[in-house]
C-alpha cells in the first residue's frame, strides 16, 4: 500500500519552479520580468523561451556576466542588428532628393527675374506720375472731366516727362550732362536725350491714343427723340469711330500733327487689347506722338489737340503709353495712364506700371540661371519619360492615385513654362531690336508685357503645385498627415454644409447688390457684392454706407447676415473641422508613424561617421545602462521605432535598467521572490501528497470494510 501510494504521489507530483530549471543547467531560475509583464506567472512559458536561448545548460552570456532578462535582450540586440532597411524607403528618399533639386532650381529660376528693386522702381514711377500734384493740388486719381485730363497732360505728364527735378547749372550747363526743360547739355550737346528721373531713359517717343464711338451708335427712345439729336453708346469695337477728324485750327500744325487726326489699326500700331474698369478696348485709335525730348513742343502739340476739339462725346478712352530703360539695374518700365470716359460722364483715371527684365544674360549670375534653366529643362524630360513608363505600366490605375496626379499637373506646367519662356525671350529680343534700330521712335511693348505677364502667371502656379508635393514625402509622418486626413474625413460634411452656405451667400450677395448696387461701389456689381460679403466675413466692412444707401434695409441687411453667415455658419464650419480634427488625432496617436525621416537622417549620419572612423565601431556599452545600449543602436544606423520595438519586446524599458548595482539588487529580490514560491510550492505539494494518502487510506478501509461485510454475509448464509 505504501509502494503504491508513493507511485501515485509520484505521478500526481506538479512541476516545482526549482526542478526542470536545475535539469536545464540553470544558475539560478528564471526571471518572471516576462511573466509580470504579461500578469501570469508560468514557469513553463519562460523554460520554452530560454531552451531556445541556451543549449547543453550553459549559458552563452556567461562571458560577459550577463544574467536573467538581460541575455535575452542582448541576443535580440544582436539579431536586430543584421536587419536592414527595404527597397522602399531608399526609393522614396531617392525620390524624395531628386525633387528637392528639381524645386530648388526652379526656385532659382523663378526668384532670379524679380527682385526688390522692380518694386523701388515701380514705386518711383508711380510717385512722379500718379502722386504729383499740380499748381492746384490736384493728382491722376482726381482727373473727374475732361478739362482735368488736359490739365494733367500739359502738368504732371509733361514734367514727369521732360523736367528733370533739382536740375541745376553752372554757366548754363546741365551739371550732370542731362536735358532740363529741353536745353541742351554740357558743351551744348544733348548726350543723353529723353532722360526721367536722371537715371531712366525714355524708350521711344511717348504715345497718346484715343479711342471713340460713333454718333449714333445708340437709339434714343422716342420720348426724348426731338430733344435729344445725338446718342454715344459705350465702347465696342463694332461702334469704334474709324472717320478722320476735321481739324479747325491749323495754326503751327507739322505732318505729325495731322497724323493724330487719322486713324490706325491695331497692326499698324502694334498694341494689343486693353482692360480697363469699364470695358474692354481694342488697339487701334487716333495716335498723337509726343518728342523724345523737348517739353516746349510737347506742350504745343497737346494744345493743338484741345484746340481742334480732339476729346469729344464720343471719346471712350485716352490712354498715354511710354517705356523707360534703368541701366543701373537692368530693368524696363512699361507705363500707361488710362482715362476711361464712361457713357455716363465723368472720367475714370487707372495707372498701370509693368516693371520686367528683358534683357536676361548680362552677369556671371545670369549664365549660372541660364544653366538651371537648361537643367531645369532635362529634369521636364526626364520627368515626362518617367510619367510615361508608369502610365505604360499601370495604365488606367495609375489616376488613382492623388499624388500622381499632381505630377502630371506640375509636368504639364513646367512643359507650358518653358514655352512660354521661349516665347518670351524670342519678343523681348526682336521688341529691343526693333527700337534700337529704329532710332528709338516707336514704344509699343504691348506683348512683350503679355509675353512676360504669361510667363510669370504659369510660373507662379507651377512653384506652388510644386511646393504642395512636398506633403507627399512629410506624410510618413502620422502628425502632419493630419491636414490631409482631416480635410479627406470631413470632405462628405464640408460638401452638405457648403450647399447650405451659398445658398445663404449668394441670397445676401443678390440682395447686397440689387439694394445699394446704385449708390455703394462695393455693391454695384454682382461680382463685387460677393466680395463685398466675403470681406465682410473677415471683418472689413462700411456699415455707415450701407445706413446712408438704405436707412431700413442697411441695417437689416447687415444684422442677419452677420447673425447667420458668420455667427451660425462660419461656426457650423469650424465645428466639422475641429470635431473631425480632434478624432483624426485621436487615431493617429495609436498609430505607428510610417517611416520616421529625421531618423533615417540620423542613422546614416552616424553610419557616416562610423565610416569616417569618427565612431568606435564594435563599441559594446554596458548592458546595465539603457542610454548607452540606446545611443550605440542609433550610432549603427537603427531608428527609434526600431529600438523600442526591441526593448518592448523584450520587456526592457529605460526605468528597468540604471546601473549595475540596481541590477544586482533587482536580481536579488527576484531571486528571494523565487525562493519564496518555491517554499510555497513545496509545502503546497507535500500537503496534496498528505491528501492524497489519506484518501488512499480511506479507499483502502471502505475496502477492508467491504471484504468485512462481504465475509459476515458469507458466515450467516452457512449458518
Amino acid at each position: 500500500m505504501n509502494t503504491q501510494m508513493s507511485s501515485t504521489g509520484a505521478r500526481n507530483r506538479r512541476p516545482t519552479l526549482y526542478g526542470d530549471a536545475a535539469l536545464a543547467g540553470f544558475e539560478r531560475p528564471p526571471s518572471v520580468t516576462e511573466a509580470a509583464h504579461a500578469g501570469h506567472m508560468e514557469s513553463e512559458e519562460f523554460e520554452g523561451d530560454y531552451s531556445k536561448k541556451f543549449a547543453g545548460g550553459k549559458n552563452t552570456n556567461q562571458a560577459s556576466g550577463v544574467k536573467g532578462s538581460m541575455g535575452k535582450f542582448i541576443n535580440g540586440v544582436q539579431g536586430a542588428i543584421d536587419s536592414r532597411r527595404g527597397k522602399g524607403v531608399h526609393m522614396t528618399i531617392r525620390e524624395m532628393f531628386v525633387f528637392l533639386l528639381f524645386l530648388l532650381i526652379l526656385c532659382i529660376i523663378a526668384f532670379a527675374s524679380t527682385s526688390s528693386s522692380t518694386y523701388y522702381f515701380t514705386s518711383a514711377m508711380q510717385s512722379l506720375f500718379v502722386n504729383s500734384q499740380n499748381q492746384d493740388g490736384q493728382t491722376f486719381e482726381d482727373v473727374t472731366k475732361m478739362d482735368d485730363i488736359w490739365a494733367y497732360m500739359n502738368t504732371q505728364l509733361v514734367n514727369g516727362l521732360y523736367a528733370t527735378n533739382d536740375c541745376e547749372t553752372i554757366d548754363g550747363n546741365s551739371t550732370y550732362g542731362f536735358i532740363c526743360g529741353g536745353e541742351e547739355g554740357v558743351d551744348g550737346n544733348s548726350t543723353q536725350m529723353g532722360m526721367v528721373y536722371y537715371e531712366n531713359k525714355l524708350l521711344g517717343r511717348p504715345r497718346i491714343r484715343m479711342l471713340k464711338v460713333t454718333n449714333n451708335s445708340c437709339t434714343v427712345v422716342d420720348p426724348f427723340v426731338r430733344e435729344i439729336k445725338e446718342c454715344f453708346a459705350p465702347y465696342t469695337e463694332s461702334k469704334e469711330d474709324h472717320e478722320d477728324i476735321a481739324v479747325t485750327n491749323a495754326t503751327g500744325f507739322d505732318q505729325q500733327d495731322y497724323q493724330a487726326f487719322s486713324w490706325q489699326s491695331a497692326k499698324d500700331l502694334s498694341t494689343g487689347t486693353i482692360y480697363g474698369q469699364m470695358g474692354t478696348y481694342g488697339g487701334g485709335g487716333f495716335v498723337a506722338l509726343l518728342p523724345l525730348n523737348n517739353m516746349t513742343e510737347a506742350n504745343t502739340r497737346i494744345n493743338h489737340l484741345l484746340y481742334n476739339r480732339w476729346i469729344e462725346r464720343g471719346t471712350r478712352a485716352i490712354l498715354v503709353d511710354f517705356s523707360l530703360y534703368n541701366a543701373n539695374i537692368n530693368l524696363f518700365c512699361v507705363c500707361r495712364l488710362l482715362f476711361e470716359l464712361p457713357a455716363t460722364g465723368g472720367v475714370i483715371p487707372t495707372a498701370n506700371f509693368e516693371t520686367l527684365r528683358l534683357i536676361s544674360y548680362v552677369s556671371t549670375f545670369d549664365y549660372f540661371v541660364l544653366a538651371c534653366q537648361g537643367v531645369f529643362t532635362a529634369f521636364t524630360l526626364f520627368l515626362v519619360f518617367e510619367e510615361l513608363l508608369e502610365i505604360m505600366k499601370w495604365r488606367l490605375r495609375y489616376f488613382e492615385s492623388f499624388w500622381n496626379i499632381i505630377d502630371i499637373i506640375v509636368i504639364s506646367l513646367s512643359i507650358v513654362t518653358i514655352i512660354l519662356f521661349l516665347n518670351r525671350i524670342r519678343i523681348s529680343e526682336m521688341r529691343v531690336n526693333e527700337l534700337m534700330n529704329g532710332n528709338l521712335e516707336v514704344a509699343s511693348l504691348d506683348d512683350v508685357v503679355t509675353a512676360n505677364n504669361n510667363y510669370s502667371n504659369f510660373l507662379a502656379v507651377l512653384l506652388f503645385f510644386s511646393w504642395m508635393k512636398i506633403f507627399k514625402y512629410i506624410s510618413f509622418n502620422k502628425t502632419m498627415s493630419q491636414l490631409s486626413a482631416t480635410l479627406s474625413r470631413s470632405a462628405k460634411d464640408i460638401g452638405g454644409f457648403a450647399v447650405m452656405f451659398f445658398i445663404f451667400f449668394f441670397a445676401y450677395a443678390q440682395f447686397g447688390y440689387l439694394c445699394f448696387g446704385t449708390q455703394i461701389q462695393d455693391y454695384s456689381t454682382f461680382y463685387s457684392a460677393v466680395f463685398a460679403l466675403l470681406r465682410t466675413i473677415l471683418g472689413d466692412f462700411d456699415f455707415h454706407a450701407l445706413e446712408r444707401a438704405n436707412r431700413y434695409l442697411g441695417p437689416t441687411f447687415f444684422i442677419t447676415y452677420v447673425f447667420f453667415v458668420f455667427f451660425v455658419l462660419l461656426n457650423m464650419f469650424l465645428a466639422i473641422i475641429n470635431d473631425t480634427y480632434v478624432e483624426v488625432k485621436q487615431e493617429l496617436e495609436k498609430q505607428k508613424n510610417d517611416f520616421e525621416m529625421a531618423e533615417f537622417f540620423k542613422a546614416k549620419f552616424y553610419r557616416v561617421l562610423r565610416f569616417l572612423k569618427l565612431s568606435k565601431k564594435g563599441e559594446t556599452p554596458d548592458v546595465s545602462d539603457y542610454s548607452k545600449w540606446r545611443a550605440q543602436l542609433v550610432r549603427r544606423g537603427f531608428s527609434d521605432d526600431e529600438i523600442n520595438d526591441k526593448f518592448i519586446k523584450f520587456s526592457i524599458d529605460e526605468g528597468s535598467v540604471k546601473n549595475a548595482d540596481e541590477v544586482e539588487k533587482l536580481n536579488r529580490r527576484i531571486d528571494h521572490i523565487e525562493n519564496s514560491i518555491g517554499r510555497i510550492l513545496t509545502d503546497v505539494t507535500l500537503i496534496l501528497e498528505r491528501f492524497e494518502e489519506i484518501e488512499e487510506r480511506k479507499v483502502l478501509a471502505k475496502e477492508q470494510e467491504i471484504q468485512l461485510l462481504h465475509q459476515v454475509n458469507i458466515f450467516d448464509y452457512i449458518k
